[in-house]
């Protein structure tokens, strides 16, 4: 058989197994099809067979991924009320948020598998507000068990994420900067102009439908400094160190957390606002406690989940030969069954939960905080990709050019999925509301009585997934253990 029938044999094979790659490829997991029958029974409110189904496959993550199954079994089994291997899970998650921010922002390893794969090959090192409500739901976990000296240290670590936050994330810019100059440097990419890809008027217009006209200017200054607060967090920041100080320093700092929760969430909160009055009466050493009250903190829905959408792009600047190549960008996709707030009443008196934190909002303004480097490095990766299959095409003769294509169409594909990893057990929103515990110790919530201790600061837990499913309720006092 002459060569260039051993090369016509190879392409005809490699044409006829193309559709079985093509399946292959299409059977790629990402974070958002292997959290899907998770999530199945989450939304359904079974946090039983949730647990069931996230615990094998956070067992079985790989370092690149840990952190975020971390934070779905960690969430998923505090749900279930599994406080015990809840607490384990968060200990675990915290150790590595607080190793990746003793870390460089950006290594070596992560640079390569970032630009010259894709970016869900990096290792996921936790958002924001990843850390801010895994340090929330631990000192949560540690609360309802009575463990108040280790929910303290928990809301102190906190409250050092939120101040840390405009840092860290000034450090990641940079380095995401640098890791895109290397990349373009060493492999080629200088002689591929992303900036002419992303003015290509196809590209263009696919990017602003999901992301709007402004996909590269990330958030606006104003929005960007609150990506770095959860008004939620400073508040049961407030609400414990009002109910277990341990000298003035504490109540001081019950003070600060109220004020800080009130200004972050726009000065809207009555709750909030009574909260911060009574907390500096408490400092002041006017009152020495709050009194006998009940607090309803409302989880309500699912946070978004990252879905992808494809866009060809032009890259006639290597040859005709590759016309362009087809990538996935990551989008949010909000979850939108949710109740907006409960009612609850007690002693005659009857309140409406009011909205402190949008967990939508705030995912929100930190993805495109981030956006604009995803969508560079995507480009960037596809160019450095194409550039690599385009030499090599050039490096070889007649029908092997054919098999060189189909290899790297593979390649291409095996390479393309966007990176779709985030939180997804957090809730949608998060409410509160308080009233005077009547003294016969009951509160009703959608016509399910709950029963509270008459005397100190009650929490009522409140978790429904989506609109009209079962109210998960818990209950704990600060002087008592949890029930």
């Amino acid at each position: 058989m002459t060569p260039s029938a051993k090369g016509a044999s190879l392409v005809r094979r490699a044409l006829v197994c193309a559709p079985l790659f093509a399946a292959l490829l299409s059977g790629c997991a990402t974070h958002e099809s292997e959290t899907a029958s998770m999530r199945s029974a989450w939304y359904a409110g079974n946090t039983q067979a949730a647990q069931a189904r996230v615990v094998p496959l956070a067992n079985e993550s790989g370092p690149t991924d840990e952190l975020v199954w971390l934070l779905e079994e960690g969430a998923v089994t505090r749900a279930n009320n599994d406080l015990n291997l809840s607490i384990s899970t968060f200990e675990r998650a915290n150790s590595k948020i607080q190793k990746f921010d003793s870390e460089p922002s950006a290594s070596v390893s992560n640079e390569t598998a970032g630009v010259l794969l894709n970016q869900s090959y990096e290792t996921y090192r936790g958002y924001n507000y990843d850390k801010i409500m895994a340090a929330v739901y631990q000192a949560l976990n540690y609360m309802e068990a009575g463990n108040y000296e280790m929910a303290a240290v928990y809301l102190k670590r906190l409250e050092f994420y939120q101040q840390d936050a405009e840092r860290l994330n000034a450090e990641r810019i940079a380095a995401e900067a640098e890791e895109i100059r290397k990349a373009n440097e060493r492999k080629g990419g200088g002689t591929y102009n992303v900036e002419k890809t992303l003015a290509s008027p196809g590209v263009k217009a696919g990017l602003e439908k999901y992301y709007g006209a402004d996909f590269m200017n990330g958030v606006p200054a104003a929005e960007a400094r609150a990506l770095y607060v959860n008004p939620f967090a400073y508040w049961i920041a407030g609400l414990f160190f009002a109910n277990k100080y341990e000298d003035a320093a504490d109540r001081e700092r019950a003070a600060t957390f109220f004020r800080l929760a009130y200004e972050s969430g726009g000065k809207a909160s009555h709750v909030i606002a009574s909260d911060m009055r009574m907390a500096e009466d408490l400092a002041n050493g006017k009152i020495a406690n709050f009194g006998n009250v009940t607090y309803i903190i409302f989880e309500s829905g699912s946070a978004p989940i990252r879905k992808q959408f494809r866009l060809d792009l032009p890259l006639f600047i290597f040859s005709k030969d590759i016309p362009y190549v087809g990538v996935n960008f990551p989008y949010l996709q909000p979850i939108d069954s949710y109740t907006p707030y409960l009612r609850a009443e007690g002693g005659g008196v009857a309140v409406n939960t009011e909205k402190i934190a949008d967990m939508d909002d705030i995912i929100r303004r930190e993805f495109n905080d981030r956006l604009p480097g995803v969508i560079l490095k995507t480009v960037l990766s596809s160019a450095i990709k194409a550039g690599a299959q385009y030499a090599a095409q050039q490096a070889v003769d007649g029908d092997w050019k054919i098999l060189v294509a189909i290899g790297g169409s593979i390649f291409q594909g095996l390479l393309n999925d966007a990176d779709l990893r985030t939180w997804t057990t957090l809730p949608k929103q998060i409410s509160i509301a308080k009233l005077d515990t009547p003294v016969d110790g009951i509160i009703r919530i959608n016509g399910s009585e709950i029963k509270v201790d008459t005397a100190g600061t009650n929490v009522i837990l409140v978790k429904q997934m989506t609109a009209g499913g079962a109210l998960i309720i818990r209950t704990f006092n600060f002087n008592n253990s949890r029930r």
